[in-house]
């Protein structure tokens, strides 16, 4: 949807290698703290050319983004309810680790900013999102200072170069051409004990950041 906006330069998970390299050792962290400063300063050169909208984990950033880097983006979070959004992950990686779910470091980064900002960044809900995506997105245009494109809603289906070696995780998203509600294609009974634990664990952190949704 972004990218069908042609406002911006849209990225997709710039920082997905760095955090993994960072896991391996505290030498291999230094390392990626100097990478993720140099990709960190390149989107920002870029945006001087067009605005750049970067989608990207924020337990992939919260190690390594600085304050400075903090004050020169504007902040989004989108949440989905665990009850979604962890079966999904278990559906893609069954063995997922539980911090890959990522609400405990999507909230300690919302609070982080909000703090150092003094501002609340804005949260929308993806049930809402694909419930009531007119509302939803032109919210959020509104509230980052742009216009809305009229057809922005609709887009032609295909995949992205910076999904490339990460295509089985976007094949929705290849194959769509609109937001769509597929909230009934998830069946709980099935899940294991240890995915409906996770579930329960995180749910607090999302009802937390439910409580700022901007809208």
């Amino acid at each position: 949807m972004m990218a069908n906006s042609r406002q911006f330069s849209v990225v997709g998970e710039p920082f997905i290698d760095i955090y993994k390299q960072g896991l391996l050792s505290s030498d291999n962290f230094n390392n990626a703290q100097i990478g993720f400063n140099d990709k960190f300063e390149h989107l920002l050169h870029t945006s001087l050319q067009q605005p750049v909208f970067v989608k990207d984990m924020a337990y992939h950033v919260a190690d390594f983004i600085s304050d400075s880097h903090i004050l020169s983006a504007r902040h989004t979070f989108l949440i989905r309810t665990p009850k979604l959004s962890i079966p999904s992950l278990y559906k893609m990686r069954n063995d997922f680790h539980e911090n890959e779910a990522g609400f405990e470091g999507q909230y300690l980064l919302f609070k982080r900013i909000h703090e150092l900002t003094s501002k609340q960044p804005y949260v929308l809900d993806a049930e809402m999102l694909v419930k009531s995506p007119m509302k939803t997105v032109k919210g959020f245009f509104n509230f980052n200072g742009y216009r809305m494109p009229e057809d922005i809603l609709e887009w032609q289906p295909g995949s992205r170069k910076d999904w490339e070696g990460r295509t089985s995780w976007h094949v929705d998203a290849i194959e769509s051409s609109s937001f769509i509600d597929n909230t009934n294609d998830v069946n709980h009974a099935e899940l294991p004990s240890r995915v409906k634990n996770i579930i329960q664990n995180n749910m607090l952190y999302y009802n937390l950041m439910r409580e700022k949704i901007s809208y």
